[in-house]
């Protein structure tokens, strides 16, 4: 449930410590490898990472110099630096900079082992004092948070406009927010195992989710959160630093390009991390949708109605994924009438938006059994019902580029007569046979949409393989590295990296039937530098040595 990066200029020792080492034993689940500190770096700002073991000496950035930008972006990462030269200077040095750990290479196994789950016992017992029950509780009950998450909850359902937000309300709050100054919004959902794990402790597994939230943003964001109707956590973002630029006639400021995506790929990373420690601390997942930036406040409520849309559009059913999303077209309905239940939050539209079907059915059902046992099925009740459903439906299969004539097929046909059902049971049984026949293409797409998704993938493998990773390929069809890599494991059942290497393997077993290419040819033509490590490689997969595979095949 751990993750481990080790650095040093020398592949073969890092090779060896990552393969040879009990890590398994300590809880680590990932071993990542690095050559440089530059690719260090790289590393820590895609993936979360709980402990970073860094030779000192590099070429070019030193480990002191890695430890040093990590601790300026990722304060919880623990940092054990190896050393082959007994300096004082070193020492004192990797000590000023806050090192977890200074060992002296060569290095015991045992040693690094222990020096390791020193620092994990370290980052457990941060982790806990953060989420402790009784620190949360205290906090919890206390007043301030219920009135900021309040003024929160008003702005983005609309009920207090931004006009009416000063800074001096603000600080009376002990928000620091500025106005006019772009702003991020990220809703949150709480998945099924961690509702599960935490039973009726709602309010407290919430207020645990948004603390270590509060952890990891803190030192490069101000974050502010409530919870909304539909049960995601709503957490409004902005950078510490003001922004730079031209403010215009309503005090927002320009932001360019760079600088917004600068902030966007900052935000994703934070967020790739709140989902790991909630996954090893809380036991549990959530999912992530985040809207790019509009100005605070004056944007919120529209980012909030196209964020509640994005979430089904883009995540569907699955769980713990993270999503930077654009802008999308959102809506809202909230007629009032005797029939209020149909109409109050999460309202048809937002239901279906965000494909909760359960809850869309369950709602739909209450209203039928009003409808038929306390009004008599009155005919003008059964009107409200109708033209409520069917300008939900038609909103949100036009708001998904789709036509009401394709989705519905036979069921469209009362549609075009109008709401001429003779019985109860008839309006009943079409109502529930649309529903059912919306959820199934809207899901069918989603299926669809990620079989494409693993073709392209496939594709770009096949025609850089000596070069493909994670990173290039996430690049090539503009996702996530993170969302990416689960999306493929969930679609093949196999890991992305294990696909590149498996390809690899199978295209030097066929170049060696073939002849005529040097082994050292064969390794350097997929992008392995060393020979001896493609020699390994190869073994572990067929068994055999390069040379061993091709005299057995050449018989």
């Amino acid at each position: 449930m751990y993750r481990l990066l080790i650095v040093d200029d020398q592949p073969d020792l890092v090779d060896d410590l990552a393969e040879t080492l009990p890590w398994h034993e300590l809880g680590i689940e990932a071993v990542y490898r690095a050559y440089s500190a530059r690719e260090a770096l790289d590393i820590v700002r895609t993936n979360p990472v709980d402990v970073v073991v860094t030779d000192i000496r590099m070429p070019g950035m030193s480990g002191l110099d890695l430890m040093r930008e990590i601790r300026r972006s990722w304060k919880n990462i623990r940092c054990i630096l190896l050393s082959g030269y007994s300096d004082f200077e070193y020492a004192r040095s990797g000590i000023r900079h806050q090192a977890d750990d200074y060992l002296l290479k060569p290095v015991e196994d045992d040693q690094l082992l222990e020096a390791v789950r020193r620092a994990l016992r370290q980052l457990d017992e941060q982790w806990r004092q953060t989420v402790s029950y009784q620190n949360l509780e205290a906090t919890f009950n206390e007043m301030l948070p219920v009135l900021q998450n309040g003024l929160l909850l008003d702005l983005l359902q609309g009920r207090v406009a931004p006009s009416a937000v000063s800074p001096e309300k603000l600080e009376r709050l002990r928000l620091a927010f500025r106005i006019g100054e772009p702003v991020c919004l990220a809703l949150v959902r709480i998945e099924e195992d961690l509702h599960a794990r935490f039973g009726s402790d709602v309010g407290l597994l919430e207020y645990a989710v948004l603390k270590m939230a509060d952890e990891i943003f803190s030192d490069e964001f101000l974050i502010w959160s409530a919870k909304d109707p539909y049960g995601y956590l709503a957490v409004a973002i902005q950078s510490r630093s003001p922004t730079q630029g031209t403010a215009d006639a309503d005090g927002s400021a320009e932001l360019g390009g760079s600088a917004e995506a600068s902030f966007a790929e900052r935000l994703e990373r934070k967020a790739a991390q709140l989902q790991h420690y909630v996954r090893v601390y809380l036991k549990g997942t959530v999912s992530l949708f985040i809207h790019p930036q509009g100005r605070f406040p004056f944007d919120l409520r529209d980012m909030y109605d196209r964020a509640v849309s994005g979430f089904r559009r883009l995540i569907g059913s699955e769980r713990e994924l993270l999503v930077v999303a654009g802008r999308d077209t959102a809506g809202r309905s909230g007629e009032t009438g005797p029939l209020g239940a149909l109409h109050d939050p999460p309202t048809l539209v937002h239901l279906l938006e965000t494909g909760q079907w359960d809850a869309l059915e369950e709602k739909l059902k209450s209203a039928l059994d009003v409808w038929e046992h306390r009004l008599g099925g009155s005919h003008e009740h059964m009107l409200e019902i109708y033209f409520t459903f069917v300008s939900a439906l038609a909103y949100s299969v036009h708001n998904g580029k789709r036509w009401l004539e394709q989705t519905l097929g036979d069921d469209f046909e009362p549609l075009v007569r109008g709401p001429n059902f003779r019985t109860a049971r008839q309006f009943r049984d079409w109502m529930f046979r649309v529903v059912g026949k919306y959820r199934n293409e809207v899901q069918t797409e989603t299926r669809y949409s990620r079989s494409n998704l693993v073709r392209q993938v496939q594709q770009y493998v096949a025609d850089h393989l000596a070069d493909a990773t994670l990173q290039s390929i996430a690049a090539h069809v503009y996702l996530n590295p993170s969302y990416l890599s689960k999306i493929y494991k969930m679609e093949t059942g196999e890991g992305l990296h294990e696909y590149i290497q498996r390809m690899k393997m199978e295209r030097a077993a066929h170049w060696l039937k073939s002849g005529g290419m040097k082994i050292y040819e064969i390794a350097e033509r997929l992008g392995y530098t060393k020979t001896s490590y493609f020699i390994k490689l190869f073994r572990e997969t067929y068994g055999m040595t390069p040379q061993e595979y091709r005299n057995s095949v050449g018989r």
